[in-house]
């Protein structure tokens, strides 16, 4: 009978260490509420980013305006709204802060003038209640 159980023990452990090789090979589940990565182009990433550089530029002692180089990473996290966690770059544009709309102003070129920074960013929105909140603003 010690035999029997033994070998039920050691066919039960193959079939399991098969199993968890064969559902290694495939893309694991997402768990909910975890970080996703999301495209650079997504209207909600958009939207947070806007107000998040909106944000930045207010609370800058600087005389003009930066804005967005490049998305380094971004994700979103469902709560109980929605996270977007992003890391970007930004640079100080040409334009001073009484310009509104930001997209259009170049960068300054000139080494003096030129500044880049990394900063990452979470915004904490619910689009269902019309709420938007910078929840970390932290630039080196």
């Amino acid at each position: 009978m010690e035999a029997v159980r033994g070998w039920l023990v050691a066919a039960a452990a193959a079939v399991l260490l098969l199993a968890g090789t064969a559902l290694g090979s495939e893309k694991r589940p997402v768990l909910v509420g975890a970080p996703m990565d999301v495209s650079d182009n997504d209207e909600g990433l958009q939207r947070a980013l806007h107000f998040a550089m909106a944000e930045y530029n207010k609370a800058s002692n600087d005389k003009y305006s930066s804005r967005v180089v490049r998305i380094i990473s971004a994700k979103t996290q469902i709560v109980a709204g929605i996270k977007y966690i992003m890391e970007v770059e930004i640079g100080r544009t040409n334009c001073t802060k009484s310009v509104t709309d930001v997209q259009g102003c170049a960068f300054h070129h000139a080494p003096e003038m030129a500044k880049r920074v990394t900063c990452n960013f979470v915004v904490y929105s619910v689009p269902w209640l019309n709420q938007i909140r910078l929840l970390k603003n932290s630039c080196q």
